[in-house]
């Protein structure tokens, strides 16, 4: 089937302008993660003391950016099983997105707070990227809920039984997530770690996203 063309009931679409949509979004949100980064003034000679101050943004734009990096390979994983999208699909699709809209935000946010801000400012900084992680994690869930109970939608291949158990992998991020935001409350520094952490870790892990149908090796 041609990947502009409807199914007959014009409730069902091909994938292709949704993914198309994502993508531009993700890189969007994925370029102007650099653009927070501002280089605070300083004076002449100390070029390298200013670029040394400011670690913790670079910090921060990493873990956004593998964070926005392991989204969008999920994300392809994901449709590029299906072999049509129906309404719902698409709502929780742009739940997703807007999570990973919103993420240079709080990145900026807690780039400038989390070493050199106040303390309550600093926390509130922690937990403002938390809670934006958080977003981005909810929605998978329902992305494969949909899928168990319509599993025509898929490619030839896969069933509800492989959405039931891929579906599981939603439920550590929220938890990861949640965590990250009780650290941040107490300690944002070490949150500020933790979040480049989780996103190294779902970068290493995220290939669970393309296990097989019966594949059990993940």
């Amino acid at each position: 089937m041609d990947d502009e063309e409807l199914v007959p009931s014009g409730q069902l679409s091909s994938t292709a302008r949704l993914e198309a949509f994502s993508d531009g979004v993700m890189a969007i949100a994925i370029t102007l993660l650099i653009l927070e980064i501002k280089l605070p003034e300083y004076e002449p000679g100390h070029l390298l003391g200013a670029l040394g101050h400011i670690w913790p943004s670079y910090v921060a734009y990493l873990a956004s950016f593998l964070t926005i990096g392991v989204i969008w390979m999920n994300h392809h994983a994901f449709f590029s099983r299906l072999r049509h999208v129906d309404h719902v699909l698409r709502w929780w699709n742009l739940m997703l997105l807007l999570g990973v809209s919103v993420l240079p935000f709080p990145t900026m946010v807690l780039a400038e707070h989390a070493v050199h801000g106040a303390g309550n400012d600093a926390k509130a900084a922690a937990a403002l990227y938390g809670i934006a992680g958080v977003m981005m994690t909810v929605p998978w869930a329902p992305l494969w809920w949909r899928l168990i109970s319509r599993p025509e939608l898929f490619e030839p291949g896969f069933d509800s039984a492989f959405a039931r158990r891929e579906s599981v992998r939603a439920y550590p991020g929220i938890v990861i997530y949640a965590i990250c935001i009780g650290v941040g409350l107490i300690q944002p520094v070490a949150a500020l770690i933790l979040y480049l952490v989780v996103a190294i870790f779902y970068g290493f892990t995220s290939q669970g996203w393309g296990t097989k149908p019966g594949d059990d090796s993940d």
